[in-house]
């Protein structure tokens, strides 16, 4: 079956499930079966709190325990990758392989708070994954309300922008996969295609990059809280 045959088949079954032949034509009712849906490229923290949760369902069961436990951690250390990627950092945390602790380290300086409760939850599963100690069921349930909590919370605080402008000024966007700063005349999305490219771009690694990322990770959120505050920095 070559490639349009299989395009073909894929449209043929899709309009069966609703009822039309492949030219479109009513010929029944839908049946009753889900579409096809589109598979995510990647799971979220939120599914794999969502698997846990599942999972505690009959936690009586040391192989629910274990899943349970698992899909924490791994709600736990998405949650931690995702508030890295909005930081801006994902891709040198990759690059220099990151670990969880340096992981956390690198979101509390930057004033996301960092709970010390989840280390209990990386130590349990570190117990079974190195010592093969299966936690039990109370230990599973804190580690759920654990990381519960922490997703929640992450999901709701506020981050520093790495995109700014003004009305027909100076616009600065960052490029998150290359971990760039382009500066834009103005607002790139009102330029005529021909002007869209930066006047000037500051890539990590460059002088004055990280002084920059500070500046708009830590000094302007502060400046935000002290002016509505009335203070100085």
């Amino acid at each position: 079956m070559d490639e349009g045959d299989i395009v073909s088949e894929f449209k043929r079954k899709l309009c069966f499930i609703f009822g039309y032949d492949e030219n479109l034509k009513f010929v029944g009712s839908a049946k009753d079966v889900p579409p096809a849906t589109e598979i995510k490229p990647y799971l979220e923290p939120r599914d794999f709190l969502n698997f846990a949760i599942k999972d505690s369902e009959a936690l009586e069961e040391e192989r629910n325990r274990i899943n349970c436990l698992g899909n924490c951690k791994r709600a736990i250390d998405s949650q931690v990758d995702h508030l890295i990627k909005q930081l801006g950092m994902l891709q040198l945390a990759k690059k220099q392989s990151w670990n969880i602790p340096r992981k956390m380290e690198f979101i509390s300086q930057v004033g996301v708070v960092v709970p010390r409760i989840l280390n209990s939850v990386i130590k349990l599963r570190n117990l079974l994954e190195h010592e093969f100690a299966p936690p039990s069921k109370q230990q599973v349930e804190d580690a759920l309300d654990v990381a519960t909590l922490f997703i929640s919370y992450a999901e709701l605080v506020r981050l520093p922008g790495l995109n700014w402008g003004f009305v027909n000024e100076l616009t600065v966007r960052y490029d998150y996969d290359n971990m760039v700063f382009q500066f834009f005349e103005k607002d790139p999305s009102t330029l005529p295609e021909k002007e869209f490219a930066p006047i000037f771009s500051l890539a990590y690694g460059d002088d004055g990059f990280l002084e920059f990322y500070d500046f708009l990770v830590r000094i302007v959120p502060l400046m935000e809280k002290k002016g509505w505050m009335g203070e100085d920095i």
